[in-house]
């Protein structure tokens, strides 16, 4: 059996990938920008491209690879390949997992981006050893994932997860799905900027205003750095946001039980452990008491290899099955 692996992360923003040796060590990596706005056919140029080179790099040739695994963001199809629509890369209806097996010629496992970074985290990061945990990745929007009994819980719909699509505000602000009160639409980064902006517009200073001024996200650095200097406006806007988050862990922990909650992605690796406390706090509000005593709410420990590592580790067993299948 051939024993190297590609794991893939597809981001809005960036595209990363890893070579990793059939003992799991990362041997090779390359990463690039997505820019989506080219469409997505070079988004998939790019994503040969950057998988390719972390090949090169781990100095193997791609016809030696067992299997690729990638994270994407989704609405996706895990079972045929298919991305449904991820409008932050310019993909709709797009058969990603079979192009990519006519262009690498080996078994490829697609999965959305939050589920691979939770499994990263639950098999080789911070849910190591648990039966059953909760993901929440806070970036640009906030994504989720679950596991039940070792594996990962996709749903009937195959798209279960979606932690950052539970209302938590009845007709709250407006979310990018098209409804309203969304935990993405009050505490995701682009729901801290849009409230960034409303504030400076009625006249409250911000150490972030200019950066406020541009198209885009403020990114989680210059928030954080606002947050450090004290800045009032900055300091109120987190705090509500963990407040929140925590409302939704919460609520999400009383209706799966989970035994650990992992807290990943930009504006938790940018605030860290203060940010964890207080959605800490606001989600053992919420949970009933016998599962708050028992439930575990950590921050990642991959950082941003945790959706390379579980797209591998996805795909491995993939493999793994396959040949028991058979054998």
């Amino acid at each position: 059996m051939k024993p190297y692996i590609l794991g893939v992360d597809l981001g809005g923003t960036k595209v990363s990938a890893a070579a990793f040796a059939g003992d799991g060590r990362i041997i090779g990596r390359a990463r690039a920008k997505t820019r989506a706005w080219r469409g997505d056919e070079e988004v998939f140029e790019t994503i040969a491209r950057v998988a390719r080179k972390a090949a090169e790099r781990a100095d193997i040739d791609v016809s030696e690879l067992a299997a690729l695994g990638i994270g994407a963001p989704g609405p996706l199809d895990w079972e045929t390949g298919y991305v449904i629509e991820a409008v932050n890369v310019g993909f709709k209806n797009f058969p990603l997992g079979p192009r990519l097996a006519e262009r690498f010629g080996c078994p490829i496992i697609v999965d959305n981006d939050v589920n691979a970074g939770t499994y990263g985290e639950f098999k080789a990061g911070a849910a190591r050893g648990a039966s059953s945990a909760l993901g929440v990745f806070i970036g640009t929007g906030i994504g989720g994932g679950i596991i039940i009994d070792g594996a990962l819980h996709h749903g009937f719909s195959k798209n279960g997860g979606e932690i950052g699509h539970t209302i938590i505000q009845a007709g709250g602000p407006r979310c990018g799905c098209g409804n309203r009160g969304c935990l993405e639409a009050l505490a995701g980064r682009t729901a801290l900027t849009r409230d960034i902006r409303k504030a400076v517009k009625r006249g409250h200073s911000c150490a972030v205003a200019r950066l406020a001024a541009r198209p885009g996200n403020i990114n989680s650095r210059a928030l954080k750095k606002a947050y450090d200097a004290g800045d009032d406006l900055i300091e109120k806007i987190i705090h509500r946001a963990a407040h929140y988050i925590g409302i939704g862990i919460g609520s999400a922990a009383n209706l799966l039980g989970p035994e650990i909650v992992v807290l990943g992605g930009g504006v938790i690796e940018a605030f860290g452990d203060d940010m964890v406390e207080r959605i800490d706090r606001s989600a053992r509000r919420v949970a009933f008491d016998i599962v708050a005593t028992q439930l575990k709410i950590v921050r990642a420990e991959l950082g941003d290899d945790a959706g390379m590592i579980g797209a591998a580790l996805l795909a491995r067993e993939a493999l793994d099955r396959r040949h028991t299948q058979k054998s």
